[in-house]
């Protein structure tokens, strides 16, 4: 019963809410970006190939949504570390990235997309390394941070990308997706990815990368 109450939640959102897209500095600071969209005129940077849990993902801009949840400590987070440290360390300086962690709160690697230099990617990788499993399913809250961040990027071609092993708690799936679909003012993809066997966390993964025309993928370890 609650399986089918949830796919119906979701075909009424589908069905009533999707609508087309119309740091302060340190001692070292981080390599942001100048921000902002580039004019016809600009040179465009190629775009990168990146390979996260056996799949390919195009772009120059990688935002990264990841689940922290109590339910994620053992190998699922140790797995997603390793993933992430590796992906990291595909990218270039042409691209950008950001990214955030949700658990019953939300943590952002850096409120502003940063350049995939060298020195931000090991930063990043020791971001990640240092996660700790806790908390809730809040995603909404991590969904809204990594747009934020996203929409202040300078690249053209983003994606965000969500790791995670669960279904939304609080608010619900339904609530969730209606709230991601209307921050997502840009239409970005959504590309998600369930490390896990919960079929209701199937059934949320799924819909979000349908509506927002992103991939699903469900890896087996």
């Amino acid at each position: 019963m609650a399986r089918k109450t949830l796919l119906v939640a979701f075909s009424y959102v589908l069905l009533t809410l999707l609508v087309p897209a119309a740091q302060r500095g340190g001692s070292r600071p981080l390599d942001l970006p100048s921000g902002g969209r580039g004019t016809d005129e600009d040179e465009e940077d190629p775009n990168e190939t990146i390979r996260f849990f056996g799949e390919s993902y195009e772009g120059d801009g990688f935002f990264f949504l990841l689940d922290r949840s109590g339910s994620m400590s053992g190998m699922k987070l140790e797995i997603l570390k390793l993933e992430m440290t590796s992906a990291l360390s595909e990218l270039s300086e042409q691209s950008e990235f950001g990214i955030v962690a949700f658990s019953g709160d939300t943590t952002a690697f850096s409120p502003m997309p940063v350049k995939a230099s060298d020195r931000n990617s090991s930063l990043g990788k020791a971001w990640v390394l240092a996660l700790a499993p806790y908390g809730s399913t809040m995603m909404l809250a991590g969904a809204e941070a990594i747009l934020e961040i996203a929409y202040t990027s300078s690249k053209d071609d983003r994606s965000i990308i969500v790791v995670g092993d669960g279904s939304p708690n609080s608010p619900g799936p339904a609530e969730t997706l209606e709230g991601i679909i209307a921050a997502n003012v840009e239409g970005l993809p959504f590309h998600t990815i369930l490390i896990g066997a919960s079929s209701e966390a199937a059934d949320f993964m799924m819909a979000l990368s349908s509506v927002t025309g992103g991939t699903f993928r469900h890896p087996t370890f």
